[in-house]
């Protein structure tokens, strides 16, 4: 009887590949960091305030485009839409950022990376922006 391994892709289980060595923290991956952390407790308290409003307080079948543009009649509840928005894309462009850092070692491919990231979350942000903005002016 003959034992055979399986390998599992490129590389046997226990093997070590050679993966660059990753600066010890830096200013910028920490601030990062603590973004995701602040924005991820933002977010609780936007998100489930919202929930709240939209599925417990208010009747799920009372909830169409009446309920909303009374909502949004308010300018609280706009900026409160609006600061969901804003957190929720920096808390997620910060996530990326670093998952960016992590797998893209090579300087010009993270550069290209985080410029492409930076650009979808301005994007995000100018619609997002636009959407609320229009619903205050009708």
């Amino acid at each position: 009887m003959s034992t055979r391994t399986v390998e599992t892709g490129p590389f046997r289980p226990g093997d070590r590949h050679a993966v660059a060595a990753r600066q010890a923290g830096t200013r910028a991956r920490y601030r990062a960091w603590l973004l995701v952390r602040l924005t991820g407790l933002l977010l609780s308290v936007l998100v489930l305030g919202h929930f709240a409003l939209t599925h417990i307080v208010t009747d799920v079948a009372d909830t169409g485009s009446a309920f909303v543009a009374r909502r949004w009649g308010s300018a609280f509840w706009l900026a409160w839409d609006w600061l969901m928005l804003v957190a929720a894309l920096a808390h997620g462009g910060a996530g990326v950022w670093i998952a960016i850092g992590d797998y893209a070692p090579a300087r010009p491919r993270r550069g290209r990376l985080r410029g492409a990231l930076l650009a979808a979350v301005a994007v995000a942000f100018v619609l997002g922006s636009i959407t609320i903005a229009r619903a205050t002016l009708g």
